[in-house]
């Protein structure tokens, strides 16, 4: 048996396909812009001001630094994976995009998150509470991403047969 007899080409009735999801979301369930969410919750806060502070203006300045031909070819692989996903019912494809455009989708939010955090906050209240709506967001995010893999995972397992 090789390799690729063990990673099962129908994306959507695999285990890696649906081991890889859940990997995705207990990892971004369990941090925010790389703060544990633990120490959102806690009543110890004593350096977290500084550390959401730094994680925040990392994130920015990763962002402005990105070279172009990088986000071009990030943007070519996506549509390409797309186009043959959706468009020439290609599963492979399909269960790649839906494991990457909520990556995409993830990183834009916490962009704008530290953004705001960066030009804003100068107390540390205000501060937890954009990471905890980031947090929800990134939650709503992560339900979306499954429900559409399920959704589409039935049309291809049972509707195409």
């Amino acid at each position: 048996m090789s390799l690729i007899d063990l990673l099962s080409w129908d994306a959507f009735g695999s285990g890696w396909f649906w081991s890889l999801i859940v990997l995705q979301w207990f990892w971004h369930g369990a941090q925010v812009l790389g703060v544990p969410v633990d120490c959102l919750q806690s009543k110890d806060r004593g350096q977290l001001f500084t550390i959401v502070k730094w994680r925040a203006q990392r994130r920015v300045d990763t962002a402005h630094q990105a070279p172009l031909a990088v986000v071009v070819a990030l943007s070519f692989l996506v549509s390409v994976l797309f186009i043959l996903g959706f468009v020439y019912q290609i599963e492979l494809c399909a269960a790649a995009s839906l494991l990457i455009l909520p990556e995409l989708v993830i990183f834009r939010l916490g962009y704008r998150t530290a953004q705001t955090i960066c030009a804003d906050h100068q107390e540390l209240e205000p501060l937890i509470k954009d990471l905890k709506k980031l947090h929800l967001k990134i939650y709503a995010t992560g339900a979306a991403a499954i429900f559409c893999a399920g959704v589409f995972g039935y049309g291809f397992e049972v509707l195409t047969q």
